[in-house]
């Protein structure tokens, strides 16, 4: 199978084809979530009308094409008002997967970036998608994380300065001092099920630390994958999770809650805006992709960004 070659559409091939990235935008998001349960996503129901919207609106397209000129990954770019390019849409044939074709389409558009001295790209992740971590990997840092408004979601707003060196084994966490009311649940998986660990007024990066280091000897090996923030939750807050994790799982040690069932089963896992609308999930690592060694953020970097 030959490579697909990168390139960017003129706005006249974009409208010509509005058609066929509305299919692969379908195809591509349809089933892909690594953990079930999840609302469907947008992509999923993508139309030809929405692609020419925001083709009227100035979004650009790159494409990986096929020798026979069909796309088998694509990508929208749309300008910000500060000057910055959002990327969105970024959707892979499933037939294509493992090709670096999504890394191959945002190298694309960051040499396009350089050329055209844009200051910045970034783009939104659906953090219980797992998604943050895959543009990590790609040099994204992530800058923010916020609850979306239409799904019980939570989201990761991610940036990356054109031509910047980067860590690929970061993990996608906003650079935040903690306070002392933040509240976190770190996520622990092994074959015993799932542990959730409660702290206050600690980085995410500890949660992880504490659910992997702090697991009693009976919850046995695990892997830690995720962490969840309830941000400046109020005093009764740490109570209040306690006692609806206690309704849920089995108290095994202090702030220590075991789940007897494979976290794709645990939906206050899947989805912890259900066990509280203010817990957000900050980091959810798919299934694979956990590290085994100490985790990172990536440096401190001033730049800003102006998500919409």
């Amino acid at each position: 199978m030959s490579e697909p070659r990168i390139r960017r559409l003129s706005p006249a091939e974009a409208a010509s084809r509005a058609g066929r990235i509305a299919e692969l935008t379908r195809l591509a998001y349809t089933g892909s979530d690594p953990l079930p349960g999840l609302p469907v996503p947008d992509g999923a129901r993508e139309s030809e009308d929405a692609v020419r919207r925001q083709l009227a609106r100035g979004t650009r397209i790159w494409v990986a094409e096929t020798t026979g000129g069909r796309p088998a990954a694509a990508l929208r770019v749309s300008a910000d008002g500060a000057g910055g390019w959002e990327v969105h849409r970024v959707c892979v044939d499933p037939g294509h997967h493992g090709r670096g074709l999504a890394r191959r389409l945002v190298e694309a558009v960051e040499a396009a970036a350089l050329a055209e001295g844009v200051p910045r790209l970034w783009l939104n992740a659906v953090v219980e998608r797992c998604l943050p971590g895959v543009y990590t990997r790609m040099g994204f840092r992530a800058v923010r994380h916020w609850s979306a408004d239409d799904k019980p979601l939570s989201e990761t707003t991610l940036e990356r300065v054109p031509g910047t060196p980067y860590d690929p084994s970061a993990l996608p966490l906003a650079d935040r001092a903690p306070v002392p009311s933040d509240l976190l649940v770190g996520w622990l998986a092994g074959p015993a099920g799932v542990l959730a660990v409660l702290g206050t007024g600690i980085r995410p990066e500890e949660a992880l630390h504490r659910a992997r280091h702090g697991a009693p000897a009976s919850f046995g090996p695990g892997v830690a994958v995720g962490v969840d923030l309830w941000q400046d939750a109020p005093a009764d807050g740490h109570r209040l999770l306690a006692d609806r994790l206690a309704g849920l799982a089995r108290p095994v040690a202090p702030a220590a809650y075991h789940f007897a069932a494979p976290r794709e089963r645990v939906g206050v896992h899947v989805q912890p805006r259900t066990l509280h609308p203010h817990l957000r999930a900050v980091l959810r690592l798919a299934p694979g992709r956990e590290p085994a060694g100490a985790p990172t953020i990536p440096a401190r970097n001033t730049a800003g960004v102006r998500p919409r």
